[in-house]
């Protein structure tokens, strides 16, 4: 898993650093430029993570057999549900770059993984939900990342900066309740 997962990372990385130097050949001679590629990029991904952590999460609120487990899938049902709704409105202003394959966004809950959380229950799978979705905000976190550091498009950077404190807020509580778990 943590090899496909590496695949990916370098695979949107690349995707980034192309587009990047694409746009860097171009020039700045388009200063009333609201969005570029990076951004295009970092709204396609996004969206595409985010379907899959409401997924996760309604999977969680659904079938976990700790009550702060349900509570978590709630919550990122919850939250993510609007940006999702925004990052689709942004996508027909922003769309990804064309001829850019940029695999599946980091952190990316497999069709594999969700097969099997799917198939848990009890601790197991309230342990491994947390985890996945920690391992989930962690790629987000790092999609964010690229985006602040490249990205111009102001909801995109606006929605990016939330999601770029994943590492100090939400992925330490997510480990701590997964420790927290009896078994």
């Amino acid at each position: 898993m943590m090899h496909l997962f590496r695949k990916h990372v370098i695979a949107f990385s690349a995707a980034v650093l192309v587009t990047s130097a694409g746009l860097t050949a171009c020039g700045s001679d388009d200063a009333a430029a609201t969005h570029n590629d990076t951004d295009g990029l970092f709204i396609s991904a996004m969206a595409m993570h985010h379907e899959r952590a409401i997924e996760v999460g309604q999977l969680a609120a659904n079938k976990g057999s700790d009550a702060r487990v349900r509570d978590f899938g709630r919550l990122i049902v919850s939250q993510q549900s609007p940006e999702l709704k925004a990052l689709r409105g942004w996508s027909s202003e922003v769309p990804a770059p064309p001829n850019v394959d940029m695999g599946m966004p980091d952190g990316y809950v497999t069709d594999a993984e969700l097969a099997r959380l799917r198939g848990e229950t009890g601790v197991t799978f309230d342990r491994d939900v947390l985890l996945a979705s920690a391992s989930s905000e962690t790629g987000a976190a790092a999609m964010a990342q690229r985006e602040l550091a490249s990205g111009i498009y102001d909801p995109a950077r606006t929605l990016a900066t939330s999601i770029a404190t994943a590492p100090t807020t939400q992925i330490p509580k997510l480990h701590e309740l997964a420790a927290q778990l009896p078994g």
